[in-house]
């Protein structure tokens, strides 16, 4: 006779983009028993077979905090494939788990020889799998063809009013990277002080390979700061400026949940309700006019959008937990 697991013992293991911060924040507000491990506290950044000697006592506290954990879960969600390859080592106790693909692992590492093989076996071994981004459906349902969507999250209780800047401010909110757009973020910089000049204040982070191309276009870089004060920084904004790919990171979704309104050329992927993120979009010159025109009166702009409302209706942690444990004891009690 199976004995039903009616409140299973849930680790969260390593983490990406605050997603399983989000959903353990979320969960144990209803009151349920679901743990975390953080990256830091998953592996060290060398790895075994990259320690010599004495070196490897440093993997030791590692193996010990896993095995303790694992011995109290009855059931992991691990964030990142190559993650699952840490719950498989010598004395870890075997526990169902779900996967969760974050963006490089299936975006990038499932394509490489060197990564594909533990990428699938991750994938299949689990119990259900899920990505973050729509670009990563293909790849993901390769890999695993029931594999679901499940975005990424906000939380909602640390984000700051939004107070503008009394100089007009556009925030540049993503680093300067290929992987975000880097040839059109430039170009949009570089666009936009020419049209606003030095009346708007353009900032950005002074991260990433095209930071000194953005620097000469104009906008103003400061050092990669805490969170909470990122935050701040993106709710002095007039209006905002994310990656200039088909898709929105946590750091634009932060923003429009401040209520600041987004601006990001190209075409975007539309969400499985088919709508799609209410942000001032286009070719590069035509986000750069829209910006200038949203810069005349930024809270209209916003009502327009409406750009708070949508990212709680998309992005809230809270709405998807309740399914996740109807799952985690269902994969609980079948172990």
């Amino acid at each position: 006779m199976v004995v039903p697991v009616t409140d299973p013992a849930v680790l969260h293991f390593n983490d990406c983009a605050n997603v399983g911060a989000n959903l353990v924040r979320a969960a144990r507000a209803q009151g349920w028993r679901w743990g975390y491990v953080p990256p830091a506290k998953v592996r060290p950044t060398a790895t075994p077979e990259q320690l010599r000697g004495v070196g490897k006592a440093r993997y030791l506290p590692f193996l010990a905090r896993r095995r303790q954990a694992l011995q109290r879960a009855d059931v992991v969600h691990v964030h990142y494939a190559t993650s699952a390859r840490l719950l498989r080592e010598r004395f870890m106790p075997r526990r169902p788990y779900f996967l969760h693909l974050h963006g490089t692992d299936i975006r990038t590492q499932w394509l490489d020889p060197a990564y594909h093989d533990e990428v699938r076996r991750a994938a299949g071994e689990a119990v259900g799998v899920f990505y973050t981004t729509p670009d990563n459906r293909e790849h993901a349902q390769q890999a695993r063809p029931d594999a679901e969507y499940m975005p990424v999250f906000v939380n909602f209780d640390e984000l700051p009013a939004w107070q503008p800047a009394d100089r007009p401010r556009v925030v540049f909110v993503s680093r300067w990277e290929d992987v975000k757009g880097l040839a059109d973020q430039l170009a949009t910089a570089q666009q936009l002080a020419d049209a606003v000049g030095p009346d708007v204040e353009l900032v950005g982070l002074d991260w990433g390979p095209g930071a000194d191309a953005a620097r000469q276009a104009g906008v103003r870089l400061i050092p990669p700061l805490p969170h909470p004060e990122y935050l701040d920084l993106l709710a002095s904004a007039h209006v905002t400026v994310g990656q200039s790919t088909a898709i929105l990171s946590v750091s634009e979704l932060e923003a429009m949940a401040i209520g600041v309104p987004l601006a990001a050329s190209g075409e975007h992927y539309p969400m499985p309700d088919g709508g799609t993120p209410p942000i001032v979009t286009g070719t590069v010159a035509e986000t750069v006019e829209q910006v200038v025109a949203a810069l005349a009166d930024p809270p209209a702009t916003a009502r327009t959008l409406d750009v708070a409302r949508w990212v709680r209706d998309h992005h809230d942690a809270a709405d998807h937990v309740t399914a996740l444990e109807a799952r985690y004891r269902a994969a609980a009690t079948s172990a």
